[in-house]
């Protein structure tokens, strides 16, 4: 995935701090206690981010380590118009993006046979549930359909947006998010019986 780190983000403008400013120019100046101060101040967000991608911590940090490299060597593009936290987000998503595909490629190549899928969409599991809950549930999910459910459910995005990130069709993205409910509906059932049972 390409991603332009000077192309502005469509979040609100938010000019950044001049405490923000000092850093990102220290970093900029590959001042080591900078770089590790910027990373630890968004580590955790970012991280939990990319774990909605890889069910491995390692793979997680890994794809997030890339990131922040991309971040490091990008920072002179950023627009302080516009605000630092959706910049930074987007090149670690995206960098996370990339890793899933190379990661899960004969998983994602092969589920691009699925084009023209236009079922109902069972009822909106993610709609009942708050992020942290969805979170646990993802695991349950295969890599790819998990891939696309967070994507759809969680970050926003489109069909058309998910099919250009994951290289698939509108089609298979639908048909990926109807796999999801349906297996989390069966999993929420399981483990509703369970308690019910105790």
């Amino acid at each position: 995935m390409v991603f332009n780190p000077s192309i502005e983000t469509t979040l609100p403008a938010a000019n950044a701090s001049p405490e923000l400013a000092e850093l990102l120019k220290k970093c900029m100046d590959n001042d080591r206690l900078a770089q590790a101060q910027l990373y630890k101040q968004y580590q955790g967000k970012l991280l939990a981010m990319c774990m909605r991608y890889f069910t491995n911590r390692d793979d997680a940090l890994e794809a997030l380590n890339h990131g922040f490299l991309k971040v490091f060597k990008n920072l002179d593009k950023y627009n302080s118009s516009y605000a630092f936290e959706g910049w930074i987000y987007k090149i670690v998503q995206n960098t996370a993006l990339d890793y899933f595909k190379s990661k899960y490629r004969k998983e994602v190549e092969s589920s691009v046979e699925l084009l023209d899928f236009d079922a109902p969409v069972p009822a909106l599991i993610e709609d009942k549930y708050d992020a942290e809950d969805l979170m646990q549930l993802l695991y349950e999910l295969p890599p790819t359909t998990r891939a696309v459910f967070n994507l759809f459910a969680i970050e926003g995005y489109a069909h058309t947006e998910i099919a250009e990130m994951l290289q698939i069709a509108q089609g298979t993205s639908k048909w990926h998010v109807n796999k999801a409910r349906e297996i989390l509906k069966e999993c929420i059932t399981k483990k509703t019986h369970y308690h019910d049972g105790r």
